[in-house]
């Protein structure tokens, strides 16, 4: 599978207009995804928002947030500062890594961390954030990285988010398994009788 992704054994852009609808793609989001194939055979680098309104009537604000949702159900991700559209071609070859995807609501997480509301500049500066392509699990990880250094400024958590895309960090926090006490024997263990073992 991963040579038809490396090798680019595939139309992708076909496949693409012949399986939007089973993937649940919108008309819009099918074609900004057409747009930024298009782009990336040419070898427009980085492909931005401004860049694809160059080929649309769409306005920025609506393409970005189609990008957003984007982001947000997965198809696209955003890889050292250009889009990666793999998600969508392992999707596309019915190949997608199944996620356990929660909806996380990053507003009330960011105004319970803030203790207050969040203003509408704050509230784009998230949606920033996730048009750059960090997950919200990343971002509610660099909330709590600033939590705990006592900084928290959004100037703060972007530059902890852009020095884990730097190095290649995919989950600060990944959940870790239940600690097992040193002197927590099983009970069948306990249990056992060796001294009856060989008569």
């Amino acid at each position: 599978m991963d040579e038809l992704l490396d090798y680019r054994c595939v139309d992708f852009k076909k496949l693409l207009i012949l399986k939007a609808k089973s993937i649940q793609l919108t008309d819009q989001e099918c074609y900004l995804l057409l747009l930024i194939m298009t782009l990336n055979e040419i070898g427009v680098r980085p492909i931005t928002p401004s860049q694809i309104s160059k080929l649309c009537q769409l306005p920025l604000s609506k393409i970005d947030e189609t990008l957003i949702s984007l982001v947000d159900k997965h198809f696209i991700s955003r890889k050292n500062g250009t889009l990666d559209l793999r998600p969508l071609e392992k999707r596309l070859l019915d190949h997608e890594e199944v996620e356990d995807t929660q909806e996380i609501d990053l507003i009330h997480i960011f105004e319970d961390a803030f203790g207050r509301s969040l203003s509408q500049r704050e509230v784009q500066l998230i949606n920033s954030l996730k048009c750059q392509g960090h997950s919200d699990e990343m971002i509610v990880d660099a909330l709590n990285e600033s939590v705990k250094s006592g900084v928290i400024t959004f100037r703060y958590i972007e530059k902890i988010l852009d020095n884990w895309a730097k190095y290649g960090v995919k989950r600060r926090y990944a959940p870790m398994a239940p600690k097992v006490e040193k002197n927590q024997v099983e009970q069948n263990i306990k249990d056992y009788k060796w001294w009856e073992e060989h008569e």
